[in-house]
């Protein structure tokens, strides 16, 4: 389940199987979210975010008192999360584990994958598990991340595009951080950045 929130719509997802769930970039308290959590009777697993950016962030502490539930972020991103002039939260994202390239993580009865993209952020990932592919802001429907603000890179973006290329299967469905869902065979193809 998608749900797009806040002022820059970002993308929170449910991803839930017999009754557990994980919930991936939760950017703003929502009350959509906690609904939708509350109607299945969802137990939630595990949070886990693509990158420490506001807009991805904005939810874990609402999330966490109510569930009681672990949170997996990038270290390389924790200079947004934690006591920085970066964190525009106001206070420190409560991560429970800093994750790193290759990291495997249990949820739902499938192994994800973490895989480091750099680019829109420092710590920017995304999120693998086989068929699926959580892009955060690395990767969008016939774009990327931008690079534009502090700590971005426009190389290094286009490096981790070619390495997703090369990671991952056509078939391989991928979910942005902002906007609608898209497959690797028709960014391979339509996307002007991976044309580059």
């Amino acid at each position: 389940m998608r749900f797009s929130l806040g002022s820059l719509r970002s993308n929170c997802y449910i991803v839930s199987d017999h009754g557990e769930a994980l919930v991936i970039d939760p950017g703003y308290e929502s009350e959509d979210v906690l609904k939708y959590i509350q109607k299945n009777m969802l137990s939630v697993e595990g949070i886990y975010l693509t990158h420490g950016h506001p807009d991805h962030v904005g939810g874990v502490k609402q999330l966490k008192s109510l569930y009681h539930t672990k949170v997996y972020a990038p270290i390389k991103d924790k200079i947004w999360m934690g006591k920085s002039s970066y964190n525009q939260i106001g206070y420190e994202i409560p991560v429970d584990h800093f994750v790193h390239h290759g990291d495997q993580l249990q949820w739902l009865g499938k192994t994800w994958t973490v895989y480091d993209t750099p680019g829109h952020s420092e710590g920017s990932t995304v999120l693998f598990t086989p068929g699926v592919l959580f892009t955060g802001d690395t990767l969008f429907y016939e774009s990327i991340g931008r690079t534009d603000i502090p700590l971005a890179d426009s190389v290094h973006i286009q490096h981790s595009l070619r390495k997703i290329l090369s990671w991952f299967e056509d078939d391989t469905v991928c979910y942005p951080g902002h906007g609608r869902s898209t497959t690797i065979h028709h960014e391979r193809h339509h996307n002007p950045y991976i044309k580059k």
